[in-house]
């Protein structure tokens, strides 16, 4: 999804990772020269993203382990806020509520990129909240939305579940108005 939009930032460009996992999308923002703040809640997942940043010598990137559901977004400092597949594991009122704290510190001419599971999924023990059909689409209806997808895709298979299957998604990207 990134890179549909990082060539569009400024440069040097704020950019929030909530829910950073291993820091895929982290890393590349820090190797184009972004300023990168990751922030997760799994000790594990930042102390790789620490031992790779050590290795990198990655002077723009800071990895933090919170909860993203605690985490303070600082009003207008961010350009680009994403949360790629991390707001399933919170519950639906703990992840709008996350959803609410971005949009409203996200920086006018800002972009919000969301990757998120649909209740087109499988139930899962560990997916907290899915979003109803077109539920994302009514929440960033005051953001121009750039890019939208909702709909099933095939995962190869992962830890947990090494068959392959499918995966209901929602992806969108949506820009602040400067307003």
């Amino acid at each position: 999804m990134l890179l549909k939009i990082y060539k569009k930032l400024p440069k040097k460009a704020e950019f929030l990772d909530l829910g950073c996992g291993q820091g895929k999308d982290a890393f590349f923002m820090s190797s184009k020269k972004f300023n990168v703040t990751a922030i997760d809640s799994s000790k594990v997942a930042i102390e790789q993203i620490k031992e790779k940043h050590k290795k990198k010598k990655y002077k723009n990137l800071k990895a933090i382990c919170q909860n993203i559901k605690k985490f303070t977004i600082k009003p207008k400092k961010f350009f680009v806020i994403n949360s790629a597949n991390s707001l399933q594991f919170l519950n639906k009122k703990d992840s709008l509520s996350v959803i609410r704290k971005i949009k409203k510190n996200i920086i006018p001419g800002g972009f919000v990129i969301i990757i998120s599971f649909t209740d087109k999924n499988p139930p899962s023990k560990r997916r907290k909240s899915c979003f109803e059909k077109n539920e994302m689409k009514k929440i960033f209806s005051d953001f121009k939305i750039i890019y939208y997808f909702e709909g099933l895709v095939i995962d190869r298979g992962h830890i947990g579940q090494p068959e392959p299957h499918k995966h209901g998604i929602v992806k969108i990207i949506a820009k602040k108005l400067n307003n």
